[in-house]
């Protein structure tokens, strides 16, 4: 975990870095507030610890800097003034505790470590995975009882990979999360650490691979089952990641699924009926609930939506049956566990894991306090008990619906079931939407239903092969610029030459070495996400555009329609931009289209689209809002923007403000157009109003901001 401190004496600074990294925290030092806030924007830190008195910007500034940024991380001030008003003006600036000097060392841990536990960023205090545990207070490290001397370094990756379950680490991100910014060790640093932990492990008894290596991508700790059996040669370990996956493997892979992964042995019976490979495809819903009754009555509701079930009525068997198989949605009661601190754990864990998995919290508590906790730690959706079965699958279906929707899908063709079973097996733990096809035939009405990010397709086949359907893609306006990977066991120049005369991007040889795929997949796929961020961002605002945005509207609509929900949309202008460029030249412009380009990212960060449509017009759309809720949102945007400051060049300080007008599907409109034409309306009348207020369509009364100070 990594804090930055915030002090400008040196010996104090020096002291605090000794005693955080003492408890394997990774540390940075600031000694004034500028230089601070450039680090908070470029780097993620768990924790800041904040000295009051600082040079170019005091502590308390930049607490409200942070937090009018949106920025949620635990803040610790510390002062040499002791006054109950010094403490309420540091709590009020956005602190989340308060320490004076000269600080007990023992009382700065503990109350670093209790803040870190409140907003879910180390809800564990032991941490364990099957034989080996973790205690991040006594910094010691066992595995079947026997300790394990460690480094700092070597217990702080050990760390990261205990906290994020099956999440693949890749160089870089291990670096950052565990080295400081003013050191800089290579990708060489990482590969000692791991080997060390690896030779220690193998020293008490361990697998050597229990951090597994995740061939072109990084390194993961090895999941339970796989550790269970890792003498069985229907796994791929790290010592076997460059093995090909022979046919033998392929049809042990394709049986596991269909008998839950839980296979043992391997086996060579080929697998004929298709119902096997493809046992079934539904998505999984896990209910965490004490109440197996309602559970139950849920789980019978679910069919009816298309779901498959589990129940969980304690949190291990909850835990258990993550590890088994991924669900689609999480539907968790935090009372499963006294205190709720391990379920809200576990809520984090997911929201925050990748791929991130929606969790819906179900809970007969109501307080403010519950809701801004559940939504602080990544929780898609908070529903109060009692609600009707029917209520609750309606909101997880859409939360599903979201979260395959934000997926990026892969489709592949080949003839061969054990290819496809075994592909997607491989594939959707990265967090893929993956369509298979087995007859060439359908593959254009195939393409069209699914729109894939990328194509798999294998050379030989009976019918149309890979090439010739890589000619009907290329040379169609639509598809043409579509990502194609070829499958091929045939290798030699002829072949590879007509691949890539066709347009192949790329190939993989046959029989498949399963990391290799999973990393040229994801590589182009990050590439093409590069390549579309680009086209549909916009560049200074890194909001979406125009074309990109209509295209998401027009979704939402139509799910609303569909889900017979309201929709609210929003137009914003900022007011007296143009003012600003002829006063303080455009280079301070765009600074304020940036810094409110991510106010806007950050207020409006689930269930929205948000674009910029002119030089100084924005939409906003929020799904499933009446507009009385939505008109509450962007006045709480409008007293943010109210209390920030901007500074010109000159140093010169100013604020802007916007106006806004909102319509609501459908009583304002049933089309976008229509719904824009009404929202624009309200936007001139707020504008005739004197800006800085937000219109209603169909209202003729203005939501004004407070009057500034």
């Amino acid at each position: 975990m990594k804090i930055l401190v915030v002090e400008d004496d040196e010996a104090i600074a020096d002291l605090l870095t000794c005693i955080l990294s003492n408890q394997n925290y990774v540390v940075e030092v600031a000694n004034d507030g500028e230089a601070a806030w450039e680090l908070i924007v470029v780097y993620n830190y768990d924790l800041l610890l904040i000295d009051i008195t600082l040079p170019r910007l005091d502590g308390i500034s930049l607490c409200r800097r942070v937090r009018a940024h949106d920025y949620k991380m635990p803040i610790l001030v510390v002062t040499g003034r002791g006054s109950g008003h010094d403490q309420a003006i540091g709590l009020d600036a956005g602190a989340d505790s308060y320490m004076v000097k000269p600080l007990d060392q023992e009382v700065l841990t503990a109350r670093i470590r209790a803040l870190l536990r409140r907003t879910g960023t180390a809800f564990q205090s032991v941490l364990e995975k099957g034989s080996l545990r973790l205690d991040p207070r006594s910094r010691e490290v066992t595995y079947a009882g026997q300790l394990l001397s460690l480094s700092p370094k070597e217990f702080s990756i050990l760390e990261l990979f205990l906290r994020n379950g099956r999440q693949v680490f890749t160089y870089s991100v291990i670096l950052d999360q565990i080295w400081g910014y003013e050191e800089t060790p290579g990708q060489d640093a990482v590969r000692t650490h791991i080997k060390g932990l690896r030779q220690k492990f193998r020293g008490v008894g361990a697998p050597t691979d229990l951090i597994e290596t995740v061939y072109g991508l990084g390194y993961r700790l090895k999941p339970l089952e796989a550790i269970a059996h890792s003498t069985s040669t229907d796994q791929l370990t790290s010592d076997e990641a460059t093995q090909p996956i022979q046919p033998q493997t392929l049809s042990a892979l394709s049986k596991r699924q269909e008998i839950d992964r839980t296979s043992n042995d391997l086996t060579t019976e080929r697998i004929e009926p298709e119902e096997s490979l493809f046992a079934d495809e539904r998505p999984l819903l896990l209910i965490v609930d004490a109440d197996r009754q309602l559970a139950q009555q849920l789980m019978n509701e679910a069919v009816d939506w298309g779901f498959r079930s589990a129940i969980a009525t304690t949190l291990s068997e909850a835990e258990t049956k993550l590890e088994q198989d991924a669900p689609t949605v999480v539907l968790l009661d935090p009372d499963i566990s006294h205190p709720t601190t391990d379920s809200l754990r576990l809520l984090a864990k997911l929201s925050h894991q990748t791929p991130a998995v929606p969790v819906l919290v179900l809970t007969s508590h109501d307080r403010l306090t519950d809701r801004l906790e559940v939504a602080q730690l990544g929780g898609h959706s908070f529903l109060h008990k009692p609600l009707p079965p029917a209520h609750v699958l309606k909101a997880i279906a859409q939360a599903a619906q979201q979260a395959e929707t934000a997926k990026q899908r892969v489709m592949v063709v080949d003839e061969d079931l054990q290819i496809l079973a075994t592909l997607k097996w491989f594939l959707e733990p990265w967090g893929l939407s993956i369509t298979t096809l087995n007859d060439p035939q359908q593959f254009w009405e195939t393409l069209e239903s699914c729109s894939p990010d990328l194509l798999i397709l294998d050379v030989k086949m009976s019918t149309l092969s890979g090439v010739e359907l890589c000619q009907i893609v290329r040379n169609d306006s639509r598809w043409g610029r579509l990502p194609i990977i070829f499958l091929t066991a045939h290798t030699d120049a002829a072949i590879v030459n007509q691949m890539f005369s066709v347009g192949a991007d790329d190939f993989v040889s046959k029989p498949i070495v399963g990391p290799e795929l999973v990393s040229r997949i994801i590589n182009r796929l990050e590439r093409l996400k590069l390549l579309q961020n680009a086209a549909e961002t916009d560049y200074l605002t890194k909001l979406s555009n125009r074309h990109k945005s209509t295209q998401d509207l027009n979704k939402y609509l139509q799910f609303a329609n569909q889900q017979d929900q309201s929709l609210c949309l929003a137009v914003l202008d900022l007011d007296n931009l143009k003012q600003i460029n002829n006063r303080h030249g455009y280079n301070t412009g765009d600074m304020v289209m940036r810094q409110w380009g991510q106010l806007l990212r950050q207020t409006f960060r689930q269930n929205a689209v948000v674009a910029r449509w002119e030089s100084d017009e924005f939409v906003v759309a929020l799904s499933n809002m009446i507009k009385a809720d939505g008109i509450q949102r962007l006045t709480q945007l409008l007293a943010t923007l109210h209390h920030r400051q901007f500074v010109a060049p000159d140093q010169t300080q100013f604020r802007i403000a916007f106006s806004a007008g909102i319509a609501q599907y459908p009583d304002n409109g049933t089309d976008l157009h229509s719904l824009y034409q009404a929202a624009s309306e309200a936007l001139h009348q707020s504008k005739i109003a004197g800006c800085a207020c937000i219109f209603s369509a169909g209202d003729s009364r203005g939501i004004v901001r407070p009057t500034r100070s």
